[in-house]
């Protein structure tokens, strides 16, 4: 009898110790939904995300035929996730977490050696980018006075594979460089891939954060250029200053991966300053510098080039010259273009991927002497513009 009460007495200790378990489990689940809801509604709502330089999802208009044909709940659960609280935390967090665990791509960005960040690389299409250069090609038939180049500029794994993954392979584009070289054959060619192997060791060429070039970079494509075009530039005719040192770029932004900082320079004409106007055509502002220093302020400080992106810049300068620059370009360009302004009155910068008016009426609107193409080889490999604004 005693036997069989103490085992009735355990059956029902561990069932209330089953029963509280149970009980404190619940509380604390409940107490953890609502914590979050009640944080949720506390915290306002963020227009954009600085780490990851997007703008972040609004709340949802409530309508009778968002409700029921399920809208609404789409949109009020991508609203969710991007105003989540401490989410920038919680996914710098779990980046971090699966980096311990050996991960080493994250959102398409490849985590590799010394700080270094990558993005993977654009893969070649043969038929696409035949097409391409033949737009390019056609172009230069179409227009045998101007003097023309062209800037295709490799990107970071193409000239350091020695800081990608251990264990990552990635093809050589080194064929998809020499048929564009050929296919270009009317334009002067600047060989980056051959200047910056040539110049890695001693200059940074790519920012770690980022995925474009450094200015440093930029001034070797530049200085090949100015002696194929024979403008007479000199190093003692610029200055590079250090803007920033603290610098985290998009790649940066996209792996949550936060563990260093680049520096951005800027190469500025010594007798360019104050010298030139810049018009923004679409927007009519106009100002007298080529760095925007509020964007330094911002997560992307790349922007600090003129702001960022624009289909129509036209810069004006006091230079003493009829030669005249028309530019095709992506946003490597951007801290480039300064370094050419001592050498020409008038530079029209067009961005295919934002332009939609017609290159007709631009090119008869200024006689233009000189005409380049810059581009990084992902953007140029995956672009659908520039043959369609060549074309207009």
């Amino acid at each position: 009898m005693i036997d069989s009460s103490v085992r009735k007495n355990k059956k029902q200790n561990k069932k209330l110790r089953v029963t509280a378990v149970c009980a404190v489990t619940s509380a604390v689940f409940v107490l953890l939904v609502f914590g979050v809801l009640a944080l949720a509604v506390a915290t306002p709502d963020r227009e954009k995300s600085e780490s990851e330089n997007r703008v972040l999802k609004q709340f949802p208009a409530i309508t009778l035929s968002s409700v029921f044909d399920g809208s609404f709940m789409k949109s009020f659960e991508t609203y969710f996730n991007d105003q989540f609280p401490l989410r920038d935390k919680l996914i710098a967090f779990k980046s971090g977490f699966e980096r311990m665990l050996g991960k080493t791509q994250e959102n398409g960005v490849y985590i590799g050696r010394d700080n270094f960040l990558f993005e993977e690389p654009a893969r070649v299409d043969s038929k696409k980018l035949g097409e391409l250069t033949g737009a390019v090609a056609k172009f230069s038939q179409s227009n045998k006075k101007l003097k023309k180049a062209f800037i295709l500029s490799p990107n970071a794994s193409d000239i350091l594979p020695d800081k990608l993954p251990d264990a990552l392979k990635i093809p050589d584009r080194s064929e998809a460089f020499s048929a564009v070289k050929k296919a270009l054959s009317s334009y002067s060619w600047i060989d980056c891939k051959t200047i910056f192997e040539k110049q890695k060791e001693k200059d940074a060429l790519f920012y770690r954060t980022d995925h474009h070039w450094t200015t440093r970079a930029a001034y070797l494509a530049f200085k090949n250029l100015a002696a194929q075009w024979e403008l007479g530039a000199r190093d003692k005719n610029y200055s590079f200053y250090t803007v920033s040192d603290s610098f985290r770029g998009t790649l940066s932004s996209t792996a949550a991966v936060n563990d260093a900082a680049d520096k951005i320079e800027i190469c500025v004409p010594k007798k360019q300053e104050g010298r030139f106007t810049v018009l923004y055509e679409a927007s009519g502002r106009k100002t007298a510098t080529f760095f925007e220093k509020d964007k330094l302020l911002q997560k992307n400080q790349y922007e600090v080039f003129f702001g960022g992106n624009y289909d129509k810049v036209i810069i004006s300068t006091a230079t003493e010259t009829t030669a005249s620059l028309l530019v095709f370009k992506d946003s490597y360009a951007n801290c480039l273009l300064p370094m050419l302004t001592p050498y020409f009155s008038k530079i029209v910068v067009i961005d295919p991927r934002y332009f939609s008016d017609s290159l007709k009426e631009v090119m008869d609107e200024t006689q233009f002497t000189h005409v380049l193409f810059l581009y990084n080889m992902n953007t140029f490999l995956g672009d659908t513009s520039l043959a369609a604004t060549l074309a207009s």
